[in-house]
C-alpha cells in the first residue's frame, strides 16, 4: 500500500508546474497554474495565470500564456519588479507573436522554447 501511494504522490509531482526562478514561481491554487513573486512561506503576488511556455534572462522574463482561453505573448521586465508591485506594473501584453517578436529583437527578449 505504500508503494501504490509513494508512486501516486511521484506521478502527481511530475504533472505539476515545475518552473521557478527566485523569487518567481509557477504554482497552482483553486485550478489555476499562475506564474508569480514569491514572499516565501507559501505567499504569491500574481503575475500571469496558465503560462505555457516561460524563458528567463538576467532582464527579463518572456511568457506565453493563456489566462483567458485565448493565448497571447508577454513579458516581465525583472530588473523594476518588486515584491510591493501588483502584476499590471511590471507585467506587458498580451502581444501577437508578430508584436512579440518585434519586441523580442528591441529589448533583447528571451527566447521562447516554440521560437526559432
Amino acid at each position: 500500500m505504500k508503494v501504490i501511494l509513494t508512486l501516486a504522490l511521484l506521478f502527481i509531482a511530475g504533472c505539476s508546474p515545475s518552473w521557478k526562478e527566485s523569487p518567481y514561481e509557477v504554482y497552482y491554487i483553486d485550478g489555476t497554474n499562475t506564474l508569480g513573486y514569491s514572499l516565501g512561506g507559501g505567499g504569491f503576488i500574481s503575475r500571469l495565470d496558465e503560462p505555457k511556455l516561460i524563458s528567463s534572462n538576467s532582464k527579463y522574463i518572456s511568457v506565453y500564456a493563456c489566462p483567458t482561453s485565448t493565448c497571447s505573448y508577454f513579458y516581465i521586465d525583472k530588473v523594476n519588479d518588486h515584491q510591493f508591485a501588483e502584476h499590471n506594473e511590471f507585467v506587458f501584453g498580451p502581444f501577437t507573436k508578430r508584436q512579440f517578436s518585434h519586441l523580442k529583437h528591441k529589448l533583447g527578449l528571451p527566447l521562447l522554447k516554440d521560437e526559432s
